[in-house]
């Protein structure tokens, strides 16, 4: 068997599977009715990565990888919606919503209707790599906190470990295909993931409970 189709298979099933990490923690959101200290960027932030590669693989008329990331956009968009209900800070998370909202119009508007082809998919193809690399640092939004309690309880432990798995083998598959608009962002996104990962081994969320007992 082909080592890029394989790779490249693994890692769309890994994705998918990734992009149901997030399950758990809506679950915990609405038995708490609380996010608590959670921030909504990380489910923003991956809503709008996955929401430019689709939008990226329509215009490479892509099917597998619009598929993924339809997927991904849909169960997103879910994990954002159950957080708003269930966040006190409604306001603050209408407005976030809104500018990424506004954000992703103009760039469909741009990339489909205003430039030409190989600009819109170059500028596509660019916004979604950045995307991918603003989609998993997005959890560093707590780093602040994280060190000031000593406790990684803000940091979603299966979103970040299923980014790490996922940007890596993406960046394989780069590597294999010699793209690097796939190479470049996925190595990133993979190394910052690591990083959080070494914040989670170093302040696991028992040291706050053992602090309150």
């Amino acid at each position: 068997m082909d080592l890029t189709f394989l790779v490249g298979n693994i890692a769309v099933v890994c994705t998918i599977a990734a992009s149901f990490s997030g399950i758990p923690l809506i679950l915990e959101f609405f038995q708490k009715k609380s996010t608590e200290n959670a921030s909504v960027l990380p489910f923003l932030a991956s809503m709008t990565c996955t929401s430019l590669w689709l939008l990226y693989s329509i215009i490479m008329n892509d099917p597998l990888m619009q598929t993924v990331n339809l997927i991904c956009v849909i169960l997103y968009t879910i994990y954002v919606g159950s957080f708003y209900v269930n966040t006190v800070h409604k306001k603050k998370t209408q407005q976030m919503v809104g500018i990424v909202l506004a954000f992703l119009i103009s760039t469909y508007l741009y990339g489909f209707h205003l430039a030409d082809i190989p600009t819109g998919t170059n500028t596509l193809g660019f916004l979604a790599a950045i995307g991918s690399i603003l989609a998993s640092a997005a959890p560093l939004a707590s780093i602040t906190q994280v060190f000031q309690t000593k406790s990684s309880e803000s940091l979603p432990f299966l979103i970040i470990f299923s980014t790490f798995v996922v940007t890596f083998l993406w960046f394989i598959y780069g590597i294999l295909i010699e793209n690097s608009f796939v190479q470049v962002p996925n190595f990133i996104s993979a190394v910052i993931s690591a990083f959080q990962l070494g914040l989670i081994a170093v302040f696991p969320k028992k040291l706050q409970e053992k602090k309150t007992e």
